[in-house]
C-alpha cells in the first residue's frame, strides 16, 4: 500500500517471489548461546547454529580467537559474520576483525541513559568519527537497542539515526516493547533508517516493565510482535533477521531449530 512506497529499498522491487527469498538473511547474536559456548565450546555451538537452519551469526565479542581462527571456524560449518555488536570505544581496536570476517555491519549494543541524556551531542560527534572508518571499508554502522532509549517518550533512537547520515537501527523489538511502544510503530518512524531487526520474543506473562522475568517464548509463541515485525520489514526491504536470546524455557537445540523455522515462515 501507499504507507509503505516511500521505505521501499530500491532492491525489495520485483520482490513478488512466493516464500522466503534468497536475500533473507536469518542469523543469530551469539550472545544468545554464551553459556554454551563456554560449557561446550565455539566449534561445537557453530554446529549447533547451522544445524538450527540459521545462515549467519552476528558477534559480541571474539572469545579469545585470532580473526584468522574465527575465519576458519565460520568457514568450516559455512556460515558467515554478518554482524557484530562493538562498543563505540572498541571498534577501532576490533577493525582487524571486521575486515578478515568480511563483517557488512556494526552496531552499538548499548548506550547508558545518562549518557543519552547528557552528552548526546559528543556521541553524535564520535559516531560520525568512527562512522567515517567505517564508511571506507563498506561497513554499515549501526545502533541496537534496548529499553533506555524509549525513557519518559523519548526516542533517541531517532535522534541518532536522524542526525547522523547513514547511520541505522537494528531494532530489537522485545526491548521496543518494554519501552512502551509496537515495534512496527517505530519501524514506519525509521523507515529507511532500519537495516536490521533483533527478532526477540517475550514471554506472554512478562510484565513488560520487569520483561526478563521469563525466559524468552520460542519465536512467535509470545507477545513481542514477531510475525507483523517480519512481515512489514520485508515489505520496507528489511531482510536481515537475528535471534536474540536472553534465557532458554526449553532445550537450545530445540529453542534454536522451532525458532528459526517460524521466522522464516513469518517471512513467507
Amino acid at each position: 500500500g501507499k504507507l509503505y512506497q516511500r521505505y521501499n529499498h530500491p532492491r525489495a522491487s520485483g520482490s513478488n517471489v512466493v516464500g522466503v527469498m534468497e536475500k533473507d538473511i536469518f542469523g543469530i547474536q551469539l550472545y544468545s548461546i554464551r553459556n554454551e559456548i563456554k560449557e561446550r565450546g565455539f566449534d561445537e555451538m557453530l554446529k549447533v547454529v547451522k544445524e538450527a537452519g540459521y545462515n549467519t551469526v552476528e558477534f559480541a565479542g571474539f572469545y579469545g580467537y585470532t580473526p584468522q581462527q574465527v575465519k576458519d571456524l565460520l568457514d568450516k560449518h559455512g556460515l558467515t559474520g554478518l554482524s557484530a555488536h562493538i562498543r563505540l570505544d572498541q571498534i577501532e581496536e576490533n577493525l582487524e576483525y571486521i575486515d578478515l570476517l568480511g563483517i557488512k555491519t556494526v552496531y552499538i549494543p548499548w548506550c547508558g541513559l545518562e549518557d543519552l541524556k547528557n552528552r548526546l551531542p559528543e556521541l553524535i560527534e564520535e559516531i560520525k568519527r568512527v562512522k567515517k572508518i567505517l564508511d571506507g571499508r563498506g561497513v554499515t554502522f549501526g545502533y541496537h537497542n534496548h529499553a533506555q532509549e524509549y525513557t519518559d517518550g523519548a526516542d533517541y533512537v531517532y535522534d541518532l539515526i536522524t542526525a547522523v547520515d547513514g547511520f541505522t537501527s537494528e531494532l530489537d523489538i522485545f526491548w521496543a516493547k518494554a519501552g512502551g511502544y509496537e515495534p512496527t510503530f517505530l519501524m514506519k518512524k525509521y523507515g529507511k533508517g532500519l537495516s536490521a531487526l533483533h527478532i526477540k520474543e517475550m514471554d506472554v506473562r512478562a510484565d513488560e516493565k520487569n520483561p526478563r522475568e521469563f525466559p524468552n517464548a520460542i519465536v512467535g509463541e509470545g507477545k513481542s510482535g514477531c510475525e507483523e515485525a517480519i512481515k512489514l520489514a520485508k515489505k520496507m526491504g528489511v531482510h536481515t533477521f537475528i535471534l536474540e536470546v536472553e534465557g532458554f524455557p526449553c532445550d537450545v537445540s530445540e529453542y534454536l531449530r522451532k525458532s528459526c523455522e517460524n521466522m522464516k515462515k513469518f517471512a513467507q
